[in-house]
């Protein structure tokens, strides 16, 4: 993801967004349920989720359907860039 791919991901930080993808580590745990959210919350979420979850297939969905999803490469990469930045009003 390129700079302005991720200024793009930035402005639409106030925009809802789902997760999808995140497993529980622990046997006989039910896998986590997300509501919408905004995108920024999204992201800080699954940046700070690294460890707890495997986040091996997570995706982050917002905008409109021909948005593509964000990835926990991408999602890892906006969270070094603007970290807290995401949840600035």
């Amino acid at each position: 993801m390129d700079k302005p791919a991720m200024a793009s991901v930035f402005r639409m930080r106030h925009v809802p967004a789902s997760i999808s993808g995140v497993r529980s580590l622990g046997r006989g745990q039910a896998d986590p349920i997300f509501h919408s959210r905004p995108l920024g919350e999204a992201i800080r979420f699954t940046a700070e989720a690294d460890g707890q979850y495997d986040l091996s297939a997570v995706a982050i969905s917002y905008g409109d359907r021909s948005t593509a999803p964000l990835g926990a490469r991408e999602i890892k990469l906006l969270w070094a860039e603007y970290g807290e930045r995401l949840m600035e009003l």
